[in-house]
């Protein structure tokens, strides 16, 4: 650490020096925390985005401790009990009076939490943002007055719906700063867009505020893509990379529970020491995996992301995504896991295709479609027989499009949160909620929050197919100022490797392809989705519509999977790109209208695409150019 130390606004010369030492026992600050701290104790509204294992903690516990001191109270809303627990029993040992009011304290241990709050008992209370729907804590708050010294909101990016987790309840949050009027709000972030930086400072009612960015580039970390073609070569590749890696522990992702299971078994039966971790296992399996791993007595941890948040392991040497993940949000935090103590360490992403289809539909089944909604309720109300038992199968078959069961489950609890439904023990009931009783159902939200997760996973899949440099891509996502050159490269990727070794990644035959597969992408003119430009270069769309379009059947002998990853490529590569909404099209760029008129070289791309034979012997028609 060696950032020097702010001068601490409203604390006696020496306050905040003393207090890292003495609490903390730093002398100094790692780059980047100073500023922030300075901010804070300053009395300037903070957005401060500081990616995992950069010490954004200490950004508000040390002016919590300085501000406690002088009689004030620092309260840190946090997503996570367990999180939440983790940083009280480390403060406490500390000896400083941090407490957690959760869901997990007894009603007495409650009451003495908020008397203290009264009182000033308290430097550091810690609270879940549910809590705000509480009267009695808002007033307990209330009664704090000027002693109210901090409000620090961690893992901010859930405030806004722009983000990769965003959560309604941290909307309360921006009224309690109306009504509370704390002299310091800062909100803290491993992860978030320069979209959601913004939102997130509206949403808090921030007046012009200081925003940190810091620390976002991991040298350490090699980022790296593989393609896999199924679920055998994917399973074996992760297996390889478990077993190879160079010490300490694998921690392996997957995007459900069911895939967590699986990959989790195939390790146990190559010979690993494993654990599975996700929210279907009860607690006390959940506990014994977490102290496994960090006891270091395993070889590879398999977990959905319920895996993570608060996890501080320094000898991740290798992290595995499986499936790809629904956002670079979060697939750079769980990344970032990984080499902790600075060492060198893999983030390997195994890409198939097809990973991408499962993704699209678990969106599909948490943002059921408005009139999902309002035909489940119609039918539940018509037909209260159908919501007896489990009845997301039998509701499913009766709904317009009969959606997946998984997406019947999620529009009840959408119901019964806005008061539309309830469930009587015996099933659900439709019911119309008293007014002002719930908050109201805005369908319109819910689409955008879909469209927002789908455009999310659309840069997942453009970070997979692209080109360029990983580090570059990932970094200029989020915003990084020395990372928006797309020329610049890292040295430690997939795609820099591959340019070290003079990978010249496309061959003649390839390059060839390539134009012809955007001349009809072009013909086409932006009127179809990529299946159908895939079976048309195949020549397996025998639509008389196409009878005679020269481009038809250009890249015959490729199969139909091929075309589809090439069209990937070059999405990937900003040569074609999709319309948005439900059903996408696929058109060119004006950079893939100056490859397809062959005045942009394939060569000058950095395409990096596995050459396919012809099968057929057939050579591709080639479009008759114009003038």
């Amino acid at each position: 650490m060696d950032a020097a130390l702010p001068t601490a606004t409203l604390a006696p010369p020496g306050a905040l020096e003393r207090a890292l030492a003495q609490v903390f026992g730093f002398t100094t600050l790692r780059p980047g925390q100073a500023e922030v701290i300075a901010d804070v104790l300053a009395g300037r509204p903070v957005v401060a985005v500081m990616p995992t294992g950069a010490g954004k903690s200490l950004c508000y516990q040390l002016p919590a401790v300085v501000l406690g001191a002088a009689g004030g109270v620092t309260l840190v809303v946090s997503p996570l009990i367990a999180l939440m627990k983790d940083q009280v029993d480390a403060l406490v040992a500390r000896g400083v009076a941090a407490v957690a009011l959760t869901s997990a304290a007894s009603a007495e241990q409650q009451r003495d939490i908020l008397d203290g709050l009264r009182t000033g008992a308290w430097s550091i209370v810690f609270v879940a943002p549910e809590r705000f729907k509480s009267p009695r804590f808002v007033d307990a708050l209330r009664v704090c007055g000027d002693r109210l010294a901090l409000l620090a909101i961690d893992e901010a990016h859930c405030i806004s719906e722009w983000g990769h987790d965003f959560r309604p309840d941290y909307r309360r949050l921006g009224d309690a700063v109306r009504a509370l009027a704390p002299p310091r709000v800062a909100a803290f972030t491993a992860t978030a867009t320069p979209e959601v930086r913004a939102d997130i400072a509206v949403q808090l009612h921030m007046t012009a505020p200081r925003v940190h960015v810091r620390g976002f580039d991991r040298p350490n970390l090699t980022y790296l893509v593989e393609r896999v073609r199924g679920i055998d070569d994917k399973t074996q590749r992760m297996i390889q990379l478990a077993r190879t890696r160079d010490g300490g522990v694998a921690l392996v992702y997957a995007a459900t529970r069911k895939n967590a299971e699986k990959y989790g078994e195939a390790l146990a039966r190559a010979g690993m020491r494993v654990r599975v971790y996700h929210a279907g296992l009860d607690e006390r399996t959940r506990d014994d995996a977490q102290d496994r791993f960090m006891a270091g007595t395993l070889d590879a941890v398999v977990a959905t992301n319920a895996f993570g948040m608060g996890i501080d392991k320094a000898d991740i040497r290798v992290v595995v995504h499986a499936d790809i993940p629904r956002s670079p949000e979060a697939y750079y935090q769980e990344c970032g896991r990984g080499g902790r103590d600075g060492r060198p360490t893999r983030c390997v992403l195994l890409f198939g295709a097809g990973d991408v289809r499962l993704q699209e539909f678990l969106i599909d089944a948490s943002y059921p479609s408005a009139e999902v909604l309002r035909a489940l309720w119609k039918l539940l109300r018509d037909e209260p027989e159908l919501g007896r038992g489990d009845a997301e199968d039998r509701l499913g078959k009766r709904l317009p499009g009969e959606p997946h069961a998984s997406t019947v489950g999620a529009a009840l609890r959408i119901l019964e949160r806005h008061g539309l439904l309830a469930a009587d023990g015996d099933g659900w009931v439709a019911t119309r909620p008293d007014p002002g009783a719930y908050p109201p159902l805005d369908v319109e939200a819910l689409a955008r929050r879909s469209e927002v997760e789908r455009s999310k996973l659309r840069a997942m899949v453009d970070y997979a197919w692209s080109p360029r440099c990983r580090r570059q891509v990932m970094l200029a996502y989020f915003g990084d100022e020395d990372w928006q050159d797309p020329a610049r490269t890292c040295g430690a990727c997939d795609v820099c490797d591959a340019a070290a070794r003079g990978d010249a990644g496309v061959d003649t035959e390839t390059a060839t392809a390539v134009v012809d597969l955007l001349g009809l992408v072009g013909a086409l003119r932006g009127r179809f989705g990529r299946t159908r430009v895939a079976a048309l270069a195949t020549g397996a769309d025998d639509d008389p519509r196409f009878d005679e379009l020269p481009e038809r059947g250009c890249l015959k002998g490729w199969s139909q999977k091929d075309i589809m990853d090439l069209l990937r490529t070059l999405e990937g590569a900003a040569l074609i790109e999709a319309s948005r909404g439900e059903y996408p099209t696929v058109g060119l760029t004006r950079r893939g209208e100056q490859v397809a008129a062959g005045t942009l070289g394939v060569d000058t791309l950095g395409l990096r695409v596995a050459p396919r034979p012809a099968a057929s012997g057939r050579k591709p028609r080639r479009r008759k150019r114009g003038a």
